[in-house]
C-alpha cells in the first residue's frame, strides 16, 4: 500500500512538473524574445519536478523487481536419474551407511586455513554416504552426465577434487551407463569407503 501511494505521488508530481513546464513555454512563446522571469521559473519548476519524478519511478522500480520475485517449491530436489541412483546407492549397505543427496561440501569439510575463500566450499555434491550411527562423512560420490564434459564444469570437477584430496575424503564418480550396473557401483563405492 504504501509502496502504491508512494508511485502514484510520484506519477502526480510528473503530471504537475510537465504542465509547469508547458506553462513556462507557452508563458515564454507569448512573451517573445523577451523571455518573462514568470515563464523561466515556471520551465526551471517544470524541468526540476520532471526530473524528481522520473528518478523516483525509476527507484521505485528497481525496489519493485526485488519484492516482486517470485518463487515455488520444487517438485524434487534430485532429477528422476538422481532418484534411481539414489535408489541404488542406497541397496549398498544400507544397515551401516546412509545416503544423503544433494550435500554441500561445506557440510561435509571444514576449512583450516584463511588462505583461499570459503564460498569454494558452497558446490554442491550429487551423494554423500555417512556412517548411519554417526553420520561422519566416508565417501561422495557423482553421478556425471553429458554437462560434466563443458569446460566450466571440468573446472568444477578438477576443484572438488583437489578439495576433496586435501580433505582426505574419497571422491567417486559414475556415468549414467554406469549406474546401471549394481554390481559395479557396490564393489567401487565399498572399496572406496574400506580403504578409509
Amino acid at each position: 500500500m504504501k509502496k502504491n501511494s508512494a508511485k502514484n505521488s510520484a506519477y502526480g508530481i510528473l503530471a504537475v512538473s510537465a504542465a509547469l513546464l508547458l506553462t513556462g513555454i507557452a508563458f515564454a512563446v507569448g512573451c517573445g524574445a523577451a523571455m518573462s522571469v514568470t515563464a523561466a521559473v515556471l520551465c526551471a519548476a517544470g524541468a526540476v519536478g520532471l526530473i524528481a519524478s522520473l528518478v523516483m519511478i525509476v527507484r521505485l522500480g528497481k525496489d519493485e523487481q526485488y519484492t516482486t520475485a517470485k518463487y515455488a517449491r520444487k517438485k524434487s530436489i534430485v532429477t528422476p536419474s538422481e532418484l534411481e541412483f539414489l535408489k541404488t546407492l542406497r541397496r549398498i549397505a544400507p544397515e551401516r551407511y546412509e545416503v544423503l543427496p544433494q550435500a554441500t561440501l561445506l557440510s561435509v569439510i571444514d576449512k583450516k586455513t584463511e588462505t583461499a575463500y570459503r564460498n569454494e566450499l558452497f558446490r554442491v555434491i550429487d551423494y554423500v554416504f555417512v556412517d548411519r550411527i554417526t553420520f561422519a562423512p566416508l565417501l561422495l560420490v557423482e553421478l556425471n552426465d553429458r554437462s560434466h564434459l563443458r569446460a566450466d564444469r571440468k573446472m568444477r570437477d578438477e576443484k572438488v577434487r583437489e578439495i576433496c584430496d586435501k580433505a582426505k575424503l574419497p571422491l567417486v564418480t559414475f556415468t549414467p551407463e554406469e549406474t546401471r550396473s549394481f554390481d559395479l557401483v557396490k564393489k567401487r563405492v565399498l572399496s572406496e569407503i574400506l580403504k578409509r
